[in-house]
Order: structure tokens, then C-alpha cells, then sequence
């Protein structure tokens, strides 16, 4: 019968064998001697002391050196550590033992190994002598490293080799004698990253980890470019409770290319300032205009510019005060630019923006939305000036399950001072009222199988008078990209609030809806065009010319015939179907995991023609293929093209990718990606998912 025997609560002779901070608890099959300072548990044995657990065959226990000497299937758990082996000695109190032959298990990281012995030299803290350490399994590892000494110190969270030799399919391939790596958050040295690319050559960058504090830590990254120099890159991230960001610093000294210093920062902070107030700030800056094209992969940016890393016609840099409560959005704001694309013209800065934006309800269905803004322009070119703009409006909505109607009356009103005017007046006033009826239709099915169908008719009728605007500059107006919901706005043919477009029309649409009886949507279309009853209108420069009796029709739809399948499509032709305007398409196939296949087409009359191809597959057991395909059809060469081949092979995992762009202003560059990541213990190249979600919509390499 087996025994339970609790020393510290029931006998003496067990309470002296006590740690003096915890209890001992044995579980056995048999105890001799016990009560004489020495005894011995055979038979399926269990020692529970603090946190740990002993399991053994047999066990002895000496008083009088309190220690513990454990034979035959020897099984040590402790707090993410689990050991194996023949033979241990433990001395209880003190922490500390020895292990023969043991093998190990590191818990969180799937790390395991083997040594000739082992010791706890203090709680928490091993050494493993003429051991390995790897996180793939197998008799012969992927890879693994072997070292003359390994030291485990789980009270930091940090491993350390001497004399280490990396093995690679049982072959040695690198030696260190020293190496460290951290189990959780640390500081020290990182995998470096290695690249190439047509216009910097082979590069090399060793990062260093600095963890300052809990919530706040550095890298300090020296990137070597065999055309370039030395380049010292830095990121600084922070996060407490109501504030974060990160700050990039990026330095190149004499440039070998440029002759001169090269050098970028970006700086993004988010506060919650209490009581409804923000504030957040996005400030970048680059030395000269192609430093994205050159150093966009190695550089710390991606969400601070339009048209993507390397392609960027301006960077943008903004930061604001803002206050919002359950009625009221108000802030204050400045907004400025660098211009990088030659010959290209940035937006207007503008410095400051102060705005107040309200709604409030009205009764039962009505309300009242207010929005009001006071910009200051500013360029180093052209006219410049301050602008009031005050857009109240009061709308009513009515609302049942078969429909709903809405009117709704609008003022735009705008006050100029304008500097540098010429050939503009000095103060320019603009009141204009707008009229909107709106209204639609739901027409619903069952079907008898359990599927809906949505029909949805739906119309608006604005009224804006007409009125000449070219005596008011363009700061931020723009024609926008025109799409089906875009017909239903009051001002559908421009963004910005400099030109305010005349209307007498009316809109109409038809939207539809197929869901399955799953609920899966099979699919949604939608098409829709204005009738003007006004033959005349404003163009961007403010002038007055003639207009059509119809705009163009504007269609979107999505199909999804399987689960898998994804078809979407949106279009513009002109008034009469024999002209297309504009056309997107694309197919997508997602089959599984790490299973895509994207197919596109692009087309704006005058401005673009392209269509494209990519996917990723799995070509065999562990591999996987990618690739993506960009080609100009009107100038009839490739714009991008990218292959790459990726291999998981569990505890390790590798992938590259060959890259070819054509850059703003017809530059071209080509660049390889190569990552090698040895799991549980560090990565060596550069990460490339941010480069596959842009170009293999869908696809993304999980190592």
C-alpha cells in the first residue's frame, strides 16, 4: 500500500527533514528509517518541496547534510524547466544539486538538450556541462548547438554558452566562444540582417537591444553598405498607460554615393490626455528625396507616406490637440510636407488647422450637424492665405423596414484672406445653400432553401446653386476617385471644400445582396449614375462650362461562388456603354494555408494600364514558392517582379526573395531578401512579410 506521509504536519521525525521555508511532502510505495535522521522511499516516489516535484525509483535522505540523493528514473520538475536523468543530488535548503547525464526541456521555448551533468547552483540558476541545446527533435537535430558550458539562469531569463560550435545537418558550420541569448525580453546583441540591391550593394547590419525598462527599450542597428558607408540607425519605442511612440533615427556620414550626410528621422507619439483630450504627432524627414528609394527596406518608415516605400511623392508630417465627447469632435492641428518626386508639388501645408465638428439629435428623428474649420495655407510658391469654412446642416430620417427617407439642408459657407493674391482678390466670401431629398427601398426574399435576397433601389435629389468660383485659389481641393457611393454625396465632384460643385440632379443606384442560408454573402453589385437637370457646372479651376445630361455609370460587384473563391470587380463607363473609363479587377483563390493565387487588372483611361499576376504555393512536403508579376501594358515592360522560395522546416525555418521595381522617375532596383530563423533561438537576415502583403495580396510567410 502506498504511503502518505506529511512530515511537517503529522510526524517529527518527517518535520526535521523539512526546509525550513516549506514542507517536504513524500509519496511512496515503502519508507525505512524513517524518524532516524535517515531513511529510504522505494517504489513509484514523489518529494513535493516549494514549487518543485522529484519522482524516482528510490530516494535517501540525510539529515544531517540535508540532502537528497535520488537513483533510477530520475524526473525533476521545476518552474519552466523539466529534467531527466539517472542519477541527482539535492540539498533542500540551500537550492542547489547535481545532476548525472540529464536531458532537459525548456518549456516555453521547446528547447531541449543533453549534458554529461548538470548543477543548480543557486534557485533557478544551472549549469550544463558538455551539453546542446536545439528546438528540433529527431536523432539528428536540424541543427543544434553543442558548447563546453552551458549556463541557465531562469531569475533573468538568459542563456549563455562557452566554446559553442552551431551544427547544421550534423555538420559544423560557425564557432563562437562566447554566445548569449535571452529566454524573455533582454538586452544584448540581435541577429544581424544581410541584403543586397542594385543601388546600395551588399549590406550588413548588426543590431543591439537595449531593454531600458519595462516599458521602454532601444536598438541601436550599424548597417555596413559596400556603396554607401556606415550607417547608424536607431529606434527608441516607449508605452505607458496613456501615452506611447517610437522615435527612428537614421544617419549615413559622407556618403559615398551622395558626398555628403545622410540622414532621416521619424517620430510618432499617441497621448490620452484625460477628460476627452488627445494628442498625437507623426513628424518625418529625410535628407534628400530618393533616401526611400534607397534605404526604404533598411530604414524603420512604412506608414508615413502615400504611394508605398520607394515610391512616395511627398512624406507627410502632422500633429494635433483634440478634444471628443459624446456631441463634440474639436482639435487643433498643423499638417506640412516634403516633397520628394522631381517635379512633383506637394499639397499646401497647413499651419495651423482648427476645426469643431457637433451633432446633436433633434426630436425623435431629426439632427443637427455642425462643422467648422479655420485653415492657414502655406507654400513656398503661389498664393497663400487663410480660409473659414462653416457647414451646418439639419436633416430628419424616417425609417421602417421596407425603406427610409431622408431630407436635409446644407449652408457651405467660406471667407478668404488671401496673400500673395494675385491674381485673386484680397478677401473672398462664398455662401452657397444645398437641398437633398434621399431615399430607398428594401425589397427582401426568403428563399426556400433558407437564403436572402436584398434589393435595394435607392435615389437623392440635390440642389446646389451654380456659381463661378474662380476667384478662389485651390488649396486643397482635388478631383477624387469617383466610385458608386461617391454619387450620393452633395459635393460628388470634388474633396476639399475651395470648390463646391452646382447641382440640380438626382442620383440613382441599385444595390443587391445574396447571402446563403449559412449566412456566407454570394454575392453583391451595385450600379448607379446622376441625371443632371443643370447644363452647366463648375470645373476645377472655378470656371463655368457645359455639362452632360448623364455622368458616367459606376458599377462594383463581388462574387464569391465557393468559400475559396473571390471575385471583385468595380468599373466606370461613360453615359452611353461604348466607353470605358475605368476598370478594377481581381481574382483571388485562397484554397488554404499558405495557399493563394491572385489575379488583377487596373485601368484609368489616360493614366493606367497594367494587370498583374501572384500567388504562393506549397510545391513540396515543406516548401513553398511565391511570386508576383507586374506588367505596364501601354508602356509594355514589367513594373515589379518578385520570386521567392521559402522552406519550413519546423525548428527552422528559411526563406528569399529576388525583387525588381521600377522607382518614381524610372529608377529601377533590385533586391534580395533572405531570412534564415532558427526557432527558440534567433534569426539571421531580414524580415520580408511587409513586401509580400503589398505585392501577394494574401500570402505571408508565418516563420
Amino acid at each position: 500500500m502506498r504511503m502518505a506521509l506529511l512530515g511537517a504536519l503529522l510526524l517529527p521525525g518527517m518535520a526535521m527533514a523539512a526546509a525550513v521555508e516549506s514542507p517536504v511532502t513524500l509519496y511512496a510505495d515503502q519508507v525505512q528509517g524513517l524518524g532516524s535522521g535517515h531513511w529510504t522511499a522505494t517504489g513509484h516516489v514523489e518529494v513535493l518541496y516549494g514549487d518543485r516535484r522529484l519522482y524516482a525509483d528510490t530516494v535517501r535522505y540525510d539529515q544531517t547534510r540535508d540532502e537528497i540523493t535520488a537513483d533510477g528514473h530520475v524526473r525533476m520538475i521545476s518552474p519552466g524547466l523539466e529534467t531527466d536523468a539517472p542519477k541527482a543530488t539535492i540539498h533542500l535548503q540551500a537550492n542547489e544539486g547535481v545532476v548525472v547525464h540529464p536531458r532537459y526541456l525548456l518549456e516555453a521555448q521547446q528547447g531541449h538538450g543533453h549534458a554529461e551533468s548538470g548543477r543548480e547552483l543557486s534557485k533557478d540558476h544551472y549549469q550544463l556541462n558538455e551539453a546542446c541545446y536545439t528546438t528540433c527533435h529527431g536523432q539528428k537535430p536540424a541543427w543544434q548547438l553543442r558548447s563546453s558550458q552551458i549556463n541557465l539562469n531562469q531569475n533573468d531569463n538568459y542563456v549563455s554558452t562557452r566554446n559553442t560550435t552551431l551544427d547544421v545537418l550534423g555538420l559544423p558550420v560557425f564557432w563562437m566562444p562566447y554566445l548569449s541569448f535571452p529566454l524573455k525580453r533582454h538586452s544584448g546583441f540581435l541577429a544581424p540582417s544581410v541584403g543586397s540591391s542594385t543601388i546600395n550593394g551588399f549590406y550588413l547590419g548588426i543590431p543591439y537591444y537595449f531593454d531600458i525598462a519595462r516599458n521602454m527599450d532601444d536598438t541601436l542597428t550599424v548597417n555596413y553598405f559596400t556603396r554607401r558607408g556606415v550607417m547608424l540607425q536607431n529606434e527608441f519605442r516607449y508605452l505607458e498607460p496613456n501615452y506611447s511612440g517610437k522615435l527612428y533615427l537614421d544617419l549615413l556620414p559622407s556618403d559615398q554615393l551622395t558626398h555628403r550626410n545622410v540622414w532621416a528621422i521619424s517620430w510618432q507619439h499617441n497621448q490620452n490626455l484625460g477628460d476627452g483630450f488627445s494628442f498625437n504627432a507623426d513628424y518625418n524627414r529625410v535628407s534628400y528625396k530618393n533616401f526611400l528609394s534607397d534605404f526604404g527596406g533598411a530604414a524603420g518608415f512604412g506608414s508615413s507616406f502615400v504611394g508605398g516605400i520607394g515610391n512616395a511623392p511627398y512624406i507627410s508630417s502632422s500633429g494635433g490637440l483634440y478634444y471628443n465627447d459624446a456631441h463634440i469632435s474639436a482639435g487643433a492641428t498643423l499638417q506640412g510636407y516634403q516633397e520628394l518626386a522631381p517635379g512633383g508639388a506637394a499639397p499646401y501645408s497647413q499651419l495651423p488647422r482648427l476645426f469643431a465638428d457637433g451633432y446633436w439629435r433633434v426630436g425623435r428623428n431629426g439632427y443637427f450637424d455642425w462643422h467648422s474649420s479655420f485653415n492657414y495655407f502655406s507654400a513656398s510658391t503661389g498664393p497663400t492665405g487663410q480660409r473659414l469654412d462653416l457647414t451646418p446642416t439639419l436633416g430628419w430620417r424616417f425609417s421602417r423596414g421596407w425603406g427610409f427617407l431622408e431630407p436635409r439642408a446644407r449652408l457651405y459657407y467660406s471667407h478668404y484672406q488671401i496673400q500673395h493674391n494675385a491674381p485673386y482678390a484680397r478677401a473672398v466670401n462664398r455662401t452657397l445653400p444645398a437641398l437633398s431629398l434621399k431615399g430607398g427601398l428594401n425589397f427582401v426574399r426568403y428563399g426556400s432553401n433558407g437564403s436572402t435576397a436584398l434589393l435595394q433601389p435607392l435615389f437623392k435629389y440635390t440642389y446646389i446653386p451654380l456659381q463661378s468660383q474662380s476667384n478662389i485659389p485651390i488649396f486643397d481641393a482635388s478631383q477624387p476617385y469617383q466610385d458608386f457611393p461617391m454619387i450620393f454625396e452633395d459635393n460628388s465632384l470634388y474633396t476639399g471644400a475651395d470648390r463646391i460643385n452646382a447641382a440640380n440632379q438626382v442620383a440613382l443606384g441599385l444595390r443587391g445582396t445574396w447571402l446563403t442560408p449559412s449566412g456566407r454573402q454570394l454575392w453583391q453589385a451595385a450600379v448607379g449614375q446622376i441625371r443632371y437637370f443643370n447644363h452647366r457646372q463648375i470645373n476645377l479651376a472655378g470656371d463655368i462650362v457645359p455639362q452632360n445630361q448623364q455622368s458616367n455609370y459606376f458599377l462594383e460587384g463581388q462574387y464569391a461562388p465557393l468559400p475559396d473563391i473571390n471575385l471583385i470587380a468595380s468599373s466606370q463607363t461613360n453615359a452611353l456603354w461604348n466607353q470605358l473609363e475605368r476598370l478594377n479587377l481581381r481574382a483571388q483563390w485562397l484554397p488554404g494555408p499558405q495557399r493563394v493565387i491572385n489575379l488583377d487588372y487596373r485601368f484609368t483611361r489616360g493614366f493606367v494600364d497594367q494587370t498583374g499576376v501572384s500567388g504562393a504555393w506549397p510545391i513540396y512536403k515543406r516548401w513553398q514558392a511565391l511570386a508576383s508579376y507586374q506588367y505596364d501594358v501601354t508602356d509594355r515592360k514589367p513594373l515589379e517582379e518578385l520570386v521567392g522560395i521559402g522552406y519550413d522546416g519546423g525548428c527552422w525555418a528559411a526563406h528569399m526573395m529576388v525583387y525588381h521595381q521600377i522607382l518614381l522617375g524610372g529608377q529601377s532596383n533590385n533586391a534580395v531578401y533572405l531570412e534564415i530563423v532558427l526557432r527558440g533561438l534567433t534569426s539571421l537576415g531580414n524580415a520580408s512579410n511587409a513586401l509580400l502583403s503589398q505585392y501577394v495580396p494574401g500570402a505571408s510567410m508565418e516563420f
